[in-house]
């Protein structure tokens, strides 16, 4: 490892052009240089977002396979009067340059819709828009037909008679095709070009999605440039340098274009969920490299070299940041349980983000300002942080019960509030109210009594079993308890044409509108009567049909509550029918639950994950339960405020209590690491609070403030739930800073800290535990983690350790260096030992004697001072290692007493 930082110090220049390539290579990865246009899909499609091999994903496919798309593009327009001759040749028209559009397969309209008519045997099936271009006296009785026909009443054409809709199947277009290709824009012009400037509004699942899309990529393209301008403002105004300024800033594009190249290579989308990748790199670099510029601007010698510089900048900044680093790439990862793929991208891109940040804060910056040669920024805010830093710290020291009690009120508070948190999402509303898609889909709702549409399949896996009369009968019944339902405006399943056909047949008398008698009769009437609409209701073996249901519910919990009394509805239908409630509000409803349902489970994994990490690193569990406590607070705020706000949980909001976690961790990390220095060097743990305090305040006041302003860039969003959860960030981040500032320092300063890194770079010379006799019978881990425990100091030669008569209980041993015991008698100077590596000195005091003798350096030294506080620590956190201390001790004072008595005798 020494050699590595050697050589990295020695040639920053290879560092630099070495990462200026790979940035290079990465966007290229990430763009495409000829089309100049990103190579990331964006896929907003909430269904997809469920696991491939699940059972609603699989339900789903199983309708588009037997039916076709179900996810139908509605359009409306509306007239004067739909059935007027020339209404009706428009949209005769208008249906015909649908269908001539590329990607559609099917229009469904009054110029495709048949208008069943009996004529003797046989049954006309012709479209209204054709019987009245054949017979225009008919015309003005078509609104009474349609509306005594149940398949089309209220669905083709408004209950006013002002409004007609086209329903456009598409072929096998994905979203990402169907945004591209901008289809409600060519679908307006088609309505402008044959029926001129009349109303018209579009909506459905893909146009949704499409909006989605396009306002995650707005969103995207206000929110990055908005928090890079904060990070340029926030690194030049904090540190007042431009190669400081300039550095930060190119250090964390460099961060988000790797993590860019790696949607790219990988094949993962920009979706609700990996959206909030880019601004979260973004965020946490300029976390990282904010610590990072704190320290290179820390106070050195004025004659510092740049190697030294970068070399004092690794050791003092690079533990910490190793550790915040990957405490969040842990908290990150436990998300790759989640069943869902799309959560599982965000674990794995994040993760891989916070990585490269790391890497090039550590190696890029450091090695980038060298280069330019970045000096010391005048600290004219130092001062001022200083001051608050010092009251603070005085503060969190004397008011430590205090700030424990008020922390544990606000923590019940949080959780009591949490209880009223509501799982969901607003598909329409989550856009804003004069959006385009929003208005529209809230006319056609309110047009059509209803613009979602849902799905049941019933299959039976038996031929001809849905052609008998008692299993038509329960289809019947089922629509009908469906239709009652109060969200439902519309059902239409088989059976519902089954009985037009039957009433057809029998010149349209009322009576005879009713299923067939037998099974046979019914598949006749299936097979010789029927229509390319039945067949989007039931297959050509009669095993497996499908109910349409058009709701006037848009939110994923009006919906969620619909299919839980469908699905208890559908357990009751007897065998062989079997029956499952799909579409894509049913399964971006499912999607949403799941990701609410994981969302505790994946937080106690992070907090349980990012525990352990830090028992390791900190090699003791109570001092990671430490600092684990402070961050916990947070994200019970982050809950608390949920059900304060009455905002619902998300597939975005659920994203917040793991990015703050993250970063919460990473300032308490910074804390304890520079309080643990500081507490060693200086022996007093209220001052190393005072210390460790001044040196993280300012940079976790500036990055806390550029976080909280880059969330709040969210809320200049399109979408309502990226709005919020801008506003839910913020709003805890500000809760963790308060933490930070108050909480860890009084409950941090009750600890002292062994992280793994000290114990891995702590020279105690060679084999401590042999030539050590304090330190005999322990490993090498446990002499440096009692050494880490006490206080290690280096002595002048010539410096006075111990003064004859004073009354003092520390005890010393000699590490390295060479000291002398003597005393003044009779104004005689008598030396009475001359003690090296090993020897244990002013145990006499430590068991409340007066010291005996003066001890003098003879050369520079470094010693190992400890006391009964020291020891009693080592007891409560190490007893095996304290037991063998104390065992040492006692041989050590034995064997001198012993000497003594010889002495004398």
């Amino acid at each position: 490892m020494n050699r590595v930082i050697a050589a990295y110090v020695s040639h920053p220049r290879v560092v630099v052009v070495t990462a200026v390539l790979l940035t290079l290579a990465a966007l290229f990865a990430a763009v495409d240089p000829v089309k100049r246009a990103p190579r990331i899909a964006v896929d907003p499609a909430l269904e997809r977002l469920l696991p491939v091999d699940g059972e609603g994903r699989a339900v789903f496919e199983r309708v588009q396979t037997v039916f076709g798309d179900t996810d139908a593009v509605i359009v409306a327009v509306r007239f004067d009067e739909v059935f007027t001759p020339d209404n009706l040749r428009a949209v005769e028209q208008i249906s015909r340059a649908f269908a001539d559009l590329a990607d559609v397969r099917n229009v469904f309209s009054l110029a495709t819709a048949p208008n069943l008519l009996a004529d003797g045997e046989f049954i006309d099936v012709s479209s209204f828009t054709r019987q009245a271009r054949d017979e225009p006296a008919r015309v003005s009785g078509m609104f009474a037909e349609l509306n005594n026909n149940p398949l089309y009443r209220g669905s083709l054409v408004s209950l006013d008679g002002k409004v007609t809709s086209f329903a456009l199947s598409f072929t096998d277009v994905d979203d990402e095709t169907f945004r591209r290709r901008d289809y409600p824009a060519r679908i307006r012009e088609i309505v402008r070009r044959h029926a001129g400037d009349r109303p018209v509004w579009v909506t459905g699942s893909p146009v949704i999605a499409a909006a989605t899309a396009n306002a995650m990529f707005h969103t995207l393209s206000f929110v990055l440039p908005v928090i890079f301008l904060l990070v340029v403002l926030l690194l030049g105004i904090a540190f007042r340098n431009l190669a400081a300024t300039v550095g930060g800033a190119l250090t964390i594009g460099m961060a988000l274009v790797w993590t860019l190249a790696d949607f790219a290579l990988l094949g993962v989308p920009l979706n609700l969920i990996t959206a909030i990748v880019p601004p979260l790199v973004i965020t946490l670099c300029l976390a990282y490299a904010v610590h990072l510029l704190s320290e290179f601007f820390h106070a050195g010698s004025e004659d510092e070299t740049n190697a030294e510089r970068l070399l004092r900048t690794l050791k003092r900044g690079g533990p910490p940041l190793l550790l915040t680093g990957a405490t969040t790439i842990a908290g990150l990862m436990a998300l790759m349980i989640n069943p869902l793929p799309a959560v599982r991208q965000f674990a794995l891109l994040s993760s891989v983000g916070v990585a490269y940040s790391i890497l090039l804060v550590l190696l890029f910056l450091p090695a980038l300002l060298v280069l330019l040669g970045c000096r010391r920024a005048p600290p004219r805010t130092v001062a001022i942080y200083a001051r608050i830093a010092g009251r603070l710290a005085a503060f969190a020291t004397t008011h430590r019960v205090w700030i424990a009690v008020i922390s544990l009120a606000v923590a019940a508070a949080a959780v009591w509030s949490s209880t009223g948190i509501r799982v969901g999402t607003e598909y329409i509303k989550s856009f804003r109210p004069d959006a385009t898609v929003r208005t529209d889909f809230e006319a056609i709702n309110e047009a059509f009594n209803g613009a979602t549409l849902v799905s049941v399949l019933i299959e039976t896996h038996v031929d001809d079993a849905l052609t008998n009369p008692e299993l038509m009968a329960e289809v019947e019944a089922l629509e009908q308890w469906l239709r009652e339902q109060p969200e439902v405006g519309a059902v239409v399943g088989y059976v519902d044409h089954l009985k037009l056909i039957n009433q057809s047949l029998n010149e349209g008398e009322p009576e005879y509108y009713r299923l067939p008698d037998s099974a046979m009769a019914a598949k006749q009437l299936l097979v010789y009567g029927g229509s390319d609409a039945i067949r989007r209701s039931i297959d050509s073996r009669f095993r497996t049909a499908l109910i349409s249901v058009r709701i006037r519910s848009e939110g994923s919990i009006e919906i969620r509550d619909l299919v839980s009394r469908v699905e208890r509805r559908l357990a009751v239908l007897p065998p062989p029918l079997f029956a499952q409630v799909t579409g894509s509000p049913v399964l971006a409803t499912r999607t949403v639950d799941d990701i609410a349902e994981g969302q505790l489970e994946s937080v106690l994994i992070a907090l349980a994950v990012i525990y352990v990490m830090l028992a390791l690193m900190f090699t003791s569990m109570r001092a990671a339960l430490v600092a684990m406590l402070p961050n916990v607070l947070p994200i019970a705020a982050y809950f608390g405020l949920l059900g304060a706000w009455d905002i619902t949980l998300n597939p975005t909001t659920s994203l917040i209590a793991c990015i703050v976690l993250g970063i919460a961790v990473d300032d308490t990390i910074h804390f304890l690491a520079r309080f643990n220095g500081d507490a060693r060097a200086h022996g007093d743990e209220r001052r190393a609070v005072d210390t460790a305090l001044r040196a993280v305040l300012r940079p976790v006041t500036l990055t806390s403030i550029a976080l909280c302003a880059g969330f709040l860039s969210f809320t200049g969003s399109e979408l309502q739930n990226q709005v919020q959860f801008g506003l839910l960030a913020a709003a805890t981040l500000v809760v963790a800073w308060i933490t930070d500032i108050t909480v860890t320092p009084a409950l941090g300063s009750t600890v002292r800290i062994v992280t793994l890194w000290d114990l891995l770079r702590l020279d105690l010379g060679r084999n401590p535990q042999h030539t050590i006799p304090l330190l005999s019978g322990l490993s090498l881990r446990q002499a440096r983690t009692f050494a880490l425990l006490s206080n290690i100091e280096t002595v002048p030669a010539g410096h006075r350790i111990i003064t004859e008569g004073e009354s003092a209980r520390d005890i010393f041993v000699i590490i390295d260096g060479e000291l002398v015991a003597w005393i003044e008698r009779n104004s005689e100077h008598r030396r009475l030992s001359t003690m090296g590596r090993g020897a244990t000195m002013g145990e006499a005091g430590y068991f409340g004697q007066k010291r005996t003798a003066n001890v003098d350096a003879v050369e520079d030294s470094r010693l190992l001072r400890f006391d009964s506080q020291d020891l009693e620590k080592l007891r409560r956190r190490h007893p095996r290692i304290a037991a063998t201390i104390f065992r040492n001790l006692n041989r050590i004072q034995a064997e001198r007493i012993a000497r003594m008595t010889a002495m004398l005798q």
